[in-house]
């Protein structure tokens, strides 16, 4: 009886272990920001990005820039958008294939969009409830740039489709152009 219950032990503290595991990761999301793409382009280029453009709305610029936007009636054209950033990385080595940004983990995200290619890949994440999307994460990568986007507030469910259709048809280039239009306060929704 002693030695079958010394050797359950082990075994015990095993599953201790596994449970308290998986209790601390459940839950628990993919921190994306500009920082998790240099760190997997240096992963998988084995230097750092050439060059880095990065440009962040915070809670407060988004707001200053829907109040300045605002029409005469009131609408705000970017309302329900909280916060934007965007980051364009030139990568090293573009003599090689386009970076496979698909390799990078994700957990706690519904992907929308995964491609790759020699030429090109992309993801598409999104996160929200049954109403709306509050966090969209746009990563995109051609064979010299590396492009991160993320828009966070209360976000139309057709805008992961729309981003992905750009991802497909006009590559990192086109979401680089969409969220410097958002910067810049030129797009305006149909709200």
């Amino acid at each position: 009886m002693i030695g079958r219950q010394q050797s359950s032990a082990p075994r015990m503290i095993a599953w201790c272990l596994v449970i308290v595991v998986v209790l601390l990761t459940a839950g628990c999301a993919t921190r994306f920001s500009p920082d998790t793409i240099r760190d997997e382009i240096e992963r998988q280029r084995g230097q750092d990005p050439l060059s880095v453009f990065e440009l962040n709305l915070g809670r407060f610029s988004t707001l200053l820039l829907k109040k300045a936007l605002a029409t005469n009636d009131g609408k705000l054209p970017l309302s329900g958008l909280d916060q934007i950033q965007l980051a364009v990385f030139e990568v090293p080595d573009e003599d090689r294939p386009a970076m496979d940004v698909t390799q990078i983990g994700v957990r706690g995200w519904e992907t929308v969009l995964r491609m790759h290619d020699p030429d090109r890949s992309a993801m598409v994440l999104i996160q929200g409830d049954d109403e709306s999307i509050g966090d969209l994460v746009v990563v995109g990568a051609g064979r010299s740039r590396v492009v991160y986007g993320r828009l966070q507030g209360t976000l139309s469910a057709d805008l992961p489709a729309a981003v992905g259709d750009a991802l497909r048809e006009g590559g990192p280039e086109e979401v680089k152009r969409i969220f410097m239009q958002l910067g810049e306060g030129s797009i305006e929704s149909g709200d």
